[in-house]
């Protein structure tokens, strides 16, 4: 507030531009997921291309299924037991579960570290094949 001579208060206007930053915000989040969209469905459209032209029928051996099986667990495993962590988490913020906070944290770690390993040896394969 600015002060007269008199020690009186003037009042300002003041503009609320709060708003603001949650519209730019949903903006950034609108853009990436349109543009995330799009780029998931050319993805797809390239994989669902390779099938139809016989990429993938070197996959059915039973030397390749032994391969994805233990790739799927693995990225399976990795899932649930981040997940899982996750949900430890939220139990101990209620205090049902007491195990130290810093287990937990490397769980979740090792866990997320096992899916994403999986997830991008998955993906390498497919996208030699494309």
């Amino acid at each position: 507030m600015l002060y007269f001579s008199n020690n009186r208060p003037m009042e300002t206007r003041t503009v609320d531009l709060s708003w603001l930053c949650l519209v730019i915000l949903l903006g950034i989040v609108l853009i990436a997921a349109i543009f995330g969209t799009r780029s998931g469905l050319r993805y797809a459209k390239r994989i669902m291309d390779a099938q139809n032209r016989g990429a993938f029928d070197d996959m059915n051996t039973p030397k390749q299924k032994g391969r994805f099986r233990w790739l799927a667990l693995m990225a399976l495993s990795g899932v649930i037991g981040a997940m899982g962590s996750l949900a430890i988490i939220l139990l101990q913020r209620f205090g049902i579960i007491l195990i130290p906070v810093g287990i937990v944290f490397a769980s979740l770690g090792v866990f997320g570290v096992l899916g994403a390993i999986a997830g991008y040896l998955m993906q390498r394969e497919i996208n030699r094949r494309l």
